[in-house]
């Protein structure tokens, strides 16, 4: 692994002789595939005082169905104290419980007013239920304290996917994205849609839902955007990602559109860059393949962006480009000075479920204003 680590770093550094170094991208891994735990992701992250990152995601472990959807996995937790170069410190959060398929998915939020949130969802044995699970901490995360539940035991499969998020609006709107529908994970029609409390996570009500053809809208990442509205990017079967919009703070939703962006189907990380009205969407922009299981390849990963609160899309750059490698379950985090990162599951080859790994690309912030293709 060590060796892995070094190429990655390495590799993403060399300029060609004679030219001007562009902003370097640096590859870590956080949490490598072993024998015992064969696959980690779904990741996400909030800074700590000090100058320390945490992250939370879940960890498969070694059973009979160890690194599938639905093999047994809990959350689990490090830190970093290099502006997330190196990860330490590795901590179980959260356990199954009776009843339990596994439990995945995890979020963190830090609110404007110090407030720490984790998320984490039950998904129920049997694959057709699933409670989404909301913890508080007051000690920056050394413990957390259970609160009721954003949903439980729902019928029919209620997911986050490789994109859970939990966020906090501007005048204190929690919003979680979430996606399902009648059935089990594997065979359901989706909708996706959000909840949304404003008793600071006391009680939840649900928005309107976004319908899409074939296997329907999943994996919603949201972002608020300028002009007030909500924008959120969408997984689906249809060519790439789609998009919806929010007028009231993500109560109702608009008919999903096509993005512009061609891709199969996979996950998207959608962000508006801090202090900035540009919006930047990270996906993988591989070509459609409509006979593909999943429509297409998941690489390269990719960002693109927007500067009319995307209505149009042009293509950023390359984060991640090996040809037969799969990169997705996306997340971005922006350190206090621009600088992103982004968390994503890496199996190589593709579609491999014995060794996952849980990597970061460490973006610079002069990279996001850099010419685009």
């Amino acid at each position: 692994m060590k060796r892995l680590q070094f190429f990655l770093c390495i590799a993403a550094a060399v300029v060609p002789l004679g030219q001007a170094a562009d902003p370097v991208i640096r590859h870590v891994v956080i949490e490598p595939a072993t024998t015992d735990t064969p696959r980690s992701d779904t990741a996400s992250m909030i800074s700590l005082p000090e100058g320390r990152l945490m992250v939370v995601y879940h960890k498969y472990h070694r059973g009979e169905e160890a690194g599938r959807d639905h093999g047994l996995c809990t959350i689990w937790s490090k830190i970093s104290t290099d502006d997330g170069l190196t990860w330490h410190s590795p901590r179980r959060l959260v356990d199954v419980a009776k009843g339990d398929m596994n439990v995945q998915a995890p979020a963190l939020l830090r609110t404007r007013f110090g407030k720490l949130y984790l998320i984490a969802l039950r998904a129920h044995q049997g694959g057709d239920s699933s409670t989404m699970c909301l913890f508080v901490s007051d000690d920056e995360g050394v413990t957390f304290t259970e609160m009721p539940p954003i949903w439980k035991q729902s019928k029919g499969q209620l997911l986050q996917g490789g994109a859970s998020s939990l966020m906090e609006l501007t005048g204190g709107r929690l919003l979680l994205p979430f996606h399902g529908g009648k059935g089990n994970q594997w065979r359901q029609k989706n909708s996706a849609g959000c909840y949304f409390s404003d008793d600071k996570g006391q009680t939840w009500q649900r928005s309107s839902m976004i319908e899409l053809p074939k296997r329907g809208a999943m994996e919603g990442s949201v972002t608020e955007i300028a002009d007030g509205a909500l924008l959120m990017s969408i997984r689906t079967q249809l060519g790439g990602p789609y998009l919806s919009r929010s007028h009231d703070r993500g109560k109702t939703w608009t008919k999903a559109v096509f993005s512009g962006l061609e891709g199969g189907e996979s996950g998207t990380c959608l962000r508006r860059l801090p202090g900035r009205d540009r919006l930047v969407l990270f996906w993988n922009n591989s070509r459609f393949q409509p006979k593909h299981h999943h429509f297409g390849e998941r690489t390269p990963l990719t960002a693109a962006f927007s500067d009319d609160h995307g209505k149009t899309w042009r293509k950023l750059g390359t984060i991640g480009n090996h040809p037969t490698a799969e990169y997705t379950n996306l997340d971005c985090h922006f350190a206090k000075n621009g600088d992103a990162i982004l968390t994503y599951m890496y199996a190589e080859p593709a579609w491999n479920r014995k060794a996952i790994h849980l990597r970061a690309a460490l973006i610079p912030k002069a990279w996001f204003g850099q010419t685009p293709d």
